[in-house]
């Protein structure tokens, strides 16, 4: 069963995989990010409008900390064959590029492997939701690789092994039947956030 990854479409933990659901299905997630202590979260939906292709909407908030409101993103993904697909993240938020990929690998998101880059409508706009900083106040980089695997621990949960330019993310998804599964995750520093942080979340079938 395909889950929701941290930025809407179907993957790992926050790497777009190279499945999608099945024609007309939906799944709708949530996860929450933080410290010691939880202080973002995000909302999402995604639903699949034919048998190679996948749409998400996404919103981002703050649950402590940062009171400023955000637009929804939106996400795309074409599965081109078994092993290749495309993707898009569209972020329409202040300060954020849109980030466009080739994805390939094994299928059934054993491994997958990923080109992409980063495109910028304005000088001001320095951050994206894959990419690497070489400073934590620098701009992203305008190409990126990504990288996202699952391993069967038994039929119900997967370790998942998640890099996305920046961040590194090593999780297990459990899943506790066809319409719900748990997300557990911890990102190791980076140059954005010096400090372990975790996710938890869960994905909800439809």
């Amino acid at each position: 069963v395909c889950s929701s990854d941290l930025h809407g479409l179907s993957g790992t933990m926050i790497v777009p995989g190279l499945d999608v659901l099945p024609h007309g299905g939906a799944r709708a997630a949530i996860h929450m990010i933080g410290e010691s202590e939880f202080n973002e979260a995000t909302f999402k939906g995604v639903f699949a409008f034919s048998d190679d292709s996948e749409v998400a909407i996404i919103k981002r908030f703050a649950i402590r900390g940062r009171s400023e409101q955000t637009e929804p993103l939106f996400a795309g993904k074409y599965k081109i064959r078994p092993n290749m697909a495309v993707a898009a993240v569209l972020d329409p938020n202040e300060g954020f590029q849109d980030s466009v990929m080739l994805l390939t690998g094994m299928p059934g998101n054993r491994v997958v492997l990923g080109l992409g880059t980063n495109i910028a409508m304005n000088p001001a706009e320095k951050k994206a939701s894959f990419g690497r900083y070489s400073q934590s106040n620098y701009e992203v980089d305008p190409v990126f690789f990504i990288l996202g695997a699952n391993l069967n621990l038994d039929i119900d949960t997967k370790l998942t092994i998640d890099y996305s330019g920046n961040d590194f993310v090593i999780g297990l998804r459990h899943a506790f039947d066809e319409a719900l599964s748990f997300d557990f995750g911890l990102y190791t520093p980076s140059r954005i956030y010096d400090r372990h942080r975790f996710i938890v979340g869960a994905n909800f079938g439809f």
